[in-house]
């Protein structure tokens, strides 16, 4: 067992993401949900060699970024107290926790210095005293992920996973000792969406601050590397199931049409914030309508002290009022970080700089605005439009628009919703 180097990094989604900076316990995780996101992505997984965290190197670099000594664009960033997402890569509290309780200690450092920490984890040990003893009072906001699908068949799912019940009760302890809690709806299972009110109303019965949801992207090798029981749901070839459903190719995966998925969602974000609930949209095409300011998670609204990475796509359109323009040159008056990135993305997402002139994030960006950098130009996002125009540099400028999604249900895309219990102080 060696110990695993990149514990701690930026996401892949960097580009639109207010929340980029990673935390990551151990490089694969023990539970053996049947659509596993990393064991069907490039570089990790299930086979790869179990790797462990390093506490005391977590430790060192916050100690030395709060003494003032900067030396990587990570470091950056963590200067700025941009909330780590512990569990970006693999579920922090799978059984190996309990050998190498690695997690416990991360905890305890970021609890130390008040750091701002989102956990994502698909189990209830969180909750058991030594953890609850270390998270009561901490800058934590805990996110539950739950498949959406017909409760009956969770389990055959969601392999080795808490059920349900027992994660409303682990959501009502952390609501008892001040601990915001969201539920993160990933996957939905598309023909299982009406299951959506059921998990909803346990979601609001445990107190639960904040709903995300997101359908099930098909990779590629789903056929090969989907669990059983979903594949039969998927009609024993989910590739297939999904270009009948009209979805289209993006790099490695397949994803529904937004015709099929942004109605639903819509539906389900009405909803939510009719029982007094923030709702984050997860689909990343989707992510200007979302509660708050901080992606789907909406962290700004249940962390404090903390600041987000506004330096990209999605923050800068939420900025904006509808018939704005967005210019690439608006990213100049914000926060940017000076030190290189490529060092924390991986070989698919590198760029070779050719302008020293500007930070090289500056350079990453610009790429993505112009279409370079995969699908990932501000006019993917839902509610961003392309003009004819250029600016001074000849780049591409955008405008934010009414967004077909918005107008569907009557929906507003403005960061808060009045009539939420963060508002009413629940």
């Amino acid at each position: 067992m060696k110990p695993y180097k990149y514990y701690a990094g930026l996401t892949s989604q960097v580009g639109f993401c207010a929340t980029p900076l990673r935390l990551d316990s151990y490089n694969r995780c023990q539970f053996s949900c049947e659509y596993c996101f990393a064991s069907t992505r490039q570089g990790y997984g299930r086979n790869e060699r179990l790797q462990i965290g390093n506490p005391t190197s977590l430790l060192n670099r916050l100690s030395r970024v709060f003494e003032g000594k900067i030396s990587s664009a990570l470091d950056e960033l963590i200067s700025h107290r941009v909330p780590f997402q512990l569990g970006g890569m693999a579920d922090p509290f799978s059984r190996i926790e309990t050998d190498k309780r690695v997690t416990l200690e991360y905890l305890k450092i970021l609890k130390e210095y008040d750091y701002p920490v989102i956990v994502s984890t698909k189990s209830t040990k969180i909750v058991d005293r030594e953890y609850l003893d270390v998270i009561t009072e901490s800058n934590i906001y805990v996110r539950f992920s739950i498949t959406v699908v017909d409760p009956k068949l969770q389990a055959k799912i969601d392999r080795g996973c808490p059920p349900l019940e027992e994660i409303a009760v682990a959501a009502k302890e952390l609501h008892t000792q001040g601990i915001p809690v969201c539920f993160r709806f990933q996957p939905i299972i598309p023909g299982h969406e009406q299951y959506f009110k059921d998990y909803l109303a346990v979601a609001y019965e445990s107190n639960v601050k904040h709903i995300s949801a997101e359908f099930l992207k098909c990779p590629i090798d789903a056929n090969k590397k989907f669990g059983k029981s979903l594949k039969v749901i998927l009609d024993d070839n989910p590739i297939q199931r999904y270009k009948d459903l009209g979805a289209l190719k993006q790099g490695r995966e397949y994803i529904l049409p937004i015709t099929y998925r942004a109605p639903v969602l819509a539906a389900m974000a009405k909803e939510t914030r009719g029982k007094g609930i923030t709702f984050g949209f997860a689909d990343n095409d989707l992510l200007l309508h979302s509660d708050g300011n901080a992606c789907c998670a909406a962290s700004n609204l249940y962390l404090r002290d903390s600041n987000y990475f506004t330096a990209n796509i999605v923050s800068l359109a939420k900025e904006k009022s509808i018939g704005e323009r967005l210019y690439f040159s608006d990213f100049l008056a914000g926060w940017v970080p000076t030190r290189a990135i490529s060092t924390y993305l991986n070989s698919k997402s590198r760029i070779a700089v050719s302008d020293s002139t500007q930070p090289e994030w500056l350079s990453y960006l610009q790429e993505m605005w112009v279409g370079k950098l995969g699908v990932f130009s501000p006019n993917y996002f839902d509610g961003i439009e392309i003009t004819n125009e250029h600016d001074e540099h000849g780049l591409p400028v955008f405008i934010k628009t009414h967004s077909k999604i918005a107008e569907l249900v009557n929906l507003s895309c403005t960061s808060t919703h009045p009539h939420n219990r963060v508002a009413e102080g629940l």
